[in-house]
């Protein structure tokens, strides 16, 4: 059993909250920064309805855009998970509006966790990061080495962060002796904890309401958030996992394809998932008037073949299918009374 504490920034988010169960389910003291009291103990309710022993979590509040708290917080730490970033449902008309809060925030925790001797931050960057602002590339193979073109004006303010915020972590700790390993995941999916659903389960609750009867030809990688818990835990303890990025993404499916799913897994839903593929032109034509639609006119019908295969090899992650995190997230979402 470790005994070591984990410092876990932004644990009330969708993925954190997974990823401090599994980390006290091994023995960890887990202590998590929130920007609130009430979200704490929000956070101590679930984790303690699904079994976690809540003896050995501690909660801090601290801010990204604050000094305040952070030497606190990661003082006494072995390892530092940072999972804090803002993740809007709708994007800023800025593309730079995320910076702020993502890299300025990300260097608050880096320097806490340097002036206190932390052995390791696993950080958690995105899949944006990767492949994103490339749209002319022939080549649809994306690998660690690759990163997201920010200066290409299709890329938006989410990409971008996460980009910017990634870049800034790789800078500040090297040659400090702090190790760093970062997840770049795909599209998140898999059971929710509570009825706090994130940005990625609030997509597959809109096509379960019937609100997206046409969808754009776009496609995801999908990767379930139990598999990226164990990730981040096997990114901290595994010893040659520093100084290493890992993508993770079970496989790709498109919006139509998600939506099949749903209904195989829930034949109730069959009149409500997407039915049809919206013809490119029309994005196109939106995305004139639409900051959302110029987004996704460089995704149209451009296949993204992600590899993973450092995740499995490195990290010895097993991964579950996109249709059980797909089958999974819409049990979740019944379950907490989110989709009726």
């Amino acid at each position: 059993m470790a005994s070591d504490t984990v410092l876990i920034t932004g644990i009330s988010g969708f993925i954190a909250k997974h990823v401090a169960l599994i980390l006290l389910e091994r023995g960890y003291t887990v202590r998590g920064t929130v920007r609130s009291s009430a979200k704490g103990e929000e956070v101590r309710v679930t984790l303690a309805r699904h079994g976690a022993a809540v003896d050995r979590l501690e909660i801090i509040e601290a801010d990204l855009l604050s000094d305040a708290g952070w030497a606190e917080a990661a003082a006494g730490c072995r390892f530092v998970v940072h999972m804090a970033s803002p993740f809007p449902m709708a994007q800023p008309r800025d593309r730079f509006a995320l910076v702020p809060a993502a890299r300025e925030g990300t260097l608050r925790v880096i320097g806490a966790a340097r002036d206190a001797g932390v052995e390791r931050v696993v950080m958690t960057s995105s899949i944006v990061a990767v492949y994103q602002g490339h749209g002319s590339r022939a080549d649809a193979r994306y690998g660690d080495a690759d990163w997201s073109n920010t200066n290409d004006p299709s890329v938006g303010a989410y990409a971008v962060s996460k980009t910017v915020a990634e870049r800034a972590a790789w800078e500040a700790t090297r040659g400090t002796g702090l190790e760093l390993a970062v997840i770049n995941p795909a599209f998140v999916l898999g059971p929710l904890l509570d009825a706090d659903a994130g940005t990625s389960a609030m997509l597959i609750a809109m096509m379960m309401r019937g609100r997206t009867p046409v969808v754009p030809d776009v496609s995801f990688g999908i990767v379930d958030v139990r598999d990226v818990a164990q990730a981040h835990m096997a990114a901290m303890e595994t010893p040659a996992a520093a100084g290493h990025r890992f993508i993770l993404s079970a496989g790709t499916r498109s919006l139509i394809e998600i939506g099949r799913h749903l209904a195989a897994a829930d034949p109730t839903l069959r009149r409500r998932v997407p039915r049809f593929v919206l013809p490119d032109y029309v994005v196109r034509m939106a995305s004139k008037v639409s900051a959302q639609a110029r987004l996704l006119v460089l995704e149209l019908g451009r296949a993204k073949d992600l590899d993973a295969d450092p995740a499995r090899t490195n990290l010895a992650i097993v991964f579950r299918t996109p249709e059980e995190a797909i089958a999974a997230t819409a049990a979740s979402l019944r379950e907490y009374g989110l989709v009726r």
